[in-house]
């Protein structure tokens, strides 16, 4: 029997760090959409009982909305979310759980119904910390819900400095005023080799999770001196890639 390799990749990439989150780029084999999403919803089965048994504390998969000639890119994202006090979950343990999740059924079955093979064409893996962030309006998703993400490469020293000061409190204004759910950065600190291969540049990404509330006033760039100043600093402190929108699929929430 061959490794499912979103196993492989779910165990070596997520169970490494103290709250960090683990981003699974997911690139389909041609026409393998229905197949893939039928195989999400199997394994959302098994990541609620990790959830339950404390090994994560949340997983989903977003669809990412394409754009013109991206044709490189992710067709969906998974997230994987633990803690620092949550037990490492063992290699030789991940079987036992997914077994027991679908208790009734041969392991050959499940075996085959979490099996990537020939729906999943790649999987790039990049594991983050967090390094500044609002708190969270409210945890609760529905399927449906948009979220955003930049990836983002630091410039100089000052960069989480300038997000905290200058960015930060636009967020959290935006929280109060219920128009966002939460903003935060975090710092890459492990890859997987398909990931490595691409060498990418980015060291962090941004999340900013919105609300359904509309009719948002336009931002404006700060006024005054210093405000200005602050702004440029921290435009000089890094670069940003346009924006990526996600819609939620699945959720253990």
């Amino acid at each position: 029997m061959k490794k499912l390799l979103f196993a492989v990749v779910l165990l070596t990439s997520i169970y490494s760090y103290g709250q960090s989150t683990t981003m699974l780029a997911m690139l389909l084999e041609d026409g393998k959409e229905e197949s893939y999403l039928k195989m999400e919803e199997n394994w959302k089965k098994v990541n609620e009982a990790f959830v339950a048994n404390g090994s994560i504390t949340q997983w989903s998969v977003w669809k990412r909305t394409p754009r013109e000639g991206d044709e490189n890119w992710a067709q969906y994202y998974v997230l994987i979310r633990r803690n620092a006090n949550q037990d490492q979950l063992q290699n030789d343990n991940w079987k036992e759980v997914a077994y027991n999740a679908f208790k009734g059924k041969s392991k050959k079955t499940v075996d085959k119904i979490l099996s990537s093979e020939g729906i999943i064409k790649e999987i790039r893996s990049r594991t983050y910390k967090v390094v500044a962030s609002t708190g969270w309006r409210g945890l609760e998703w529905e399927i449906g819900d948009k979220a955003y993400f930049h990836y983002m490469t630091q410039k100089n020293d000052d960069f989480v400095a300038y997000e905290n000061a200058v960015w930060k409190p636009i967020a959290q204004q935006r929280i109060l005023d219920g128009y966002l759910k939460y903003w935060g950065i975090s710092e890459l600190v492990d890859s997987n080799d398909v990931t490595k291969a691409l060498e990418s540049k980015a060291s962090h990404v941004v999340f900013n999770f919105p609300t359904k509330k509309k009719n948002e006033t336009q931002w404006k760039e700060p006024e005054g001196f210093l405000n200005q100043k602050a702004w440029e600093g921290l435009l000089e402190s890094r670069e940003m890639l346009d924006a990526e929108e996600l819609t939620l699929v699945y959720s253990t929430f």
